[in-house]
């Protein structure tokens, strides 16, 4: 049984090459999710034989077959880290990405007063607001989706935060608060974009904005004034080339001292305006 575990290994590692950068980092992922042993229980051949295991394996078989057909890893396993917290993922809701942590971290550091109040619209897992309320206790963070089933989820992802509430709504309709800070991660993907076809099993509703992807953003920009509060602020993330047509958008909407950020890879990614 050793030797077969260890072959199933091998075998399991040489299908996930085919679509992953790095499969044994999946395997261990995928394993994980199927046994419910830890990631390092997969590199080792110490597993021991009974129905649950093999139901476990096949598990396991359905997982490496569901990735090697293009499945995001994280729609099987159901998690993807963020800042830091895995955040549970389900297929209606965005996978959370690496640039979008740039938002948390410049509204973290630019911010230092005690209690702010944010608003965090579209907010899919919850990652951008859970993650704020969590390094910010004193904050009060309101976090709105129109997806029910988006919700659901970051609602669940919040368990043990007190400073922190949903609203199911369409940007800033029915939001009658001001705020200190917005913050958005808006679909800012063409709805013709050729890429689309790479993200087929992440919800629509979250990627496509508009003809040219900035459908969401006009809308975000045009009511965000009156919810927020005088100086406050606006952080926007957009494509790595709509700088200057978001930068534009703001200062038809009277948006001033404009400041744009680049990612981790060296891409424009995120605006801040103030009211």
């Amino acid at each position: 049984m050793i030797r077969s575990l260890d072959e199933f290994r091998q075998e399991a590692i040489k299908k996930l090459e085919k679509i992953s950068g790095d499969p044994l980092r999946e395997y261990m992922e995928l394993f994980s999710a199927a046994t419910g042993l830890s990631k390092t229980h997969a590199l080792t051949n110490f597993f021991e034989v009974n129905s649950k295991r093999i139901e476990d394996l096949r598990l396991l078989e359905t997982y490496i077959s569901q990735r090697c057909t293009g499945v995001p890893l994280p729609y099987i396993t159901g998690i993807e880290g963020f800042w830091k917290k895995e955040f549970r993922v389900t297929a209606d809701t965005l996978i959370p990405r690496p640039e979008t942590e740039l938002l948390v971290e410049l509204i973290l550091s630019e911010n230092k007063r005690k209690c702010l109040k944010v608003l965090d619209l579209g907010t899919g897992t919850g990652a951008i607001g859970i993650s704020i309320a969590e390094e910010r206790p004193n904050w009060k963070i309101t976090a709105t989706d129109i997806s029910l089933l988006a919700l659901r989820t970051a609602k669940i992802n919040s368990r043990g935060l007190k400073n922190i509430n949903f609203v199911q709504c369409f940007w800033l309709n029915s939001i009658g608060t001001s705020f200190d800070i917005i913050v958005s991660n808006p679909p800012y993907i063409c709805d013709d974009d050729p890429h689309l076809k790479d993200l087929c099993y992440e919800p629509r509703l979250a990627l496509e904005g508009g003809r040219d992807g900035l459908d969401p953003a006009r809308e975000i920009i045009k009511t965000a004034k009156k919810n927020l509060v005088e100086k406050g602020l606006l952080y926007l993330e957009h494509g790595y080339d709509q700088k200057d047509d978001v930068t534009q958008i703001l200062r038809q909407s009277d948006f001033c001292t404009i400041k744009s950020y680049k990612d981790f890879a060296g891409h424009d990614r995120v605006i801040k305006a103030h009211s």
